[in-house]
């Protein structure tokens, strides 16, 4: 997986219990650049994203992909 462009995006400031430490973090639908397809992930702290902004992958944590904005 390489990267993509943000579809849609959301701050998450009330996490499910497992992840209330982690809290406020952002999830991102991402449309991959190789297929078109859209993914659901996280963005790797602390890059924030908007609709539109490009991203790359970053690395992934129990089958979850992180994503790093592509302007850094």
């Amino acid at each position: 997986m390489s990267g993509g462009v943000i579809y849609t995006e959301t701050l998450v400031h009330s996490a499910p219990e497992q992840f209330v430490g982690e809290a406020p973090y952002q999830l991102v639908i991402v449309t991959l650049d190789s297929s078109g397809r859209k993914i659901t992930g996280r963005m790797s702290p602390p890059d924030r994203v908007s609709i539109g902004d490009h991203v790359d992958f970053d690395h992934d944590r129990n089958g979850t992909p992180y994503f790093r904005s592509s302007a850094a």
